[in-house]
């Protein structure tokens, strides 16, 4: 084997790799990426739109203390607390809007830590 060449083996075998991840990548880019803060009384932001039919992925962030996200009409909850994020998947099946709110006592204003999400045809 001469220096500065790749084996034909190494070069396949980098090549299903690479084939492989970009598969990967692609089938993630199917998949609906939604952001969401936690804060005192409030989600940031406080509505979302998703696809019917679409897998998404919450990736919800605490800023401050733990909170609760409870999307009872999607069948989400979960609790958010500060550090990584909190990821929560799922794939609506439904049109329509879905209320969300905060189920973890935060303090006085609590009530008001409320959102929505709304899915789309």
């Amino acid at each position: 084997m001469k220096r500065g060449r790749v084996p034909a083996a190494i070069a396949a075998g980098l090549l299903i790799v690479g084939l492989a991840a970009l598969a990967a990548r692609s089938a993630a880019s199917d998949e609906q990426q939604v952001s969401m803060m936690a804060m005192k009384f409030d989600y940031w932001p406080d509505t979302v739109t998703v696809k019917r039919g679409i897998p998404v992925v919450l990736e919800l962030t605490a800023l401050d203390r733990i909170h609760g996200f409870s999307a009872p009409g999607l069948g989400l909850r979960t609790d958010i607390t500060p550090g990584p994020p909190t990821i929560l998947r799922f794939t609506p099946e439904k049109a329509g809007v879905y209320n969300l709110h905060c189920d973890n006592f935060c303090g006085d204003g609590h009530e008001d830590m409320v959102g929505r999400i709304i899915v789309t045809d």
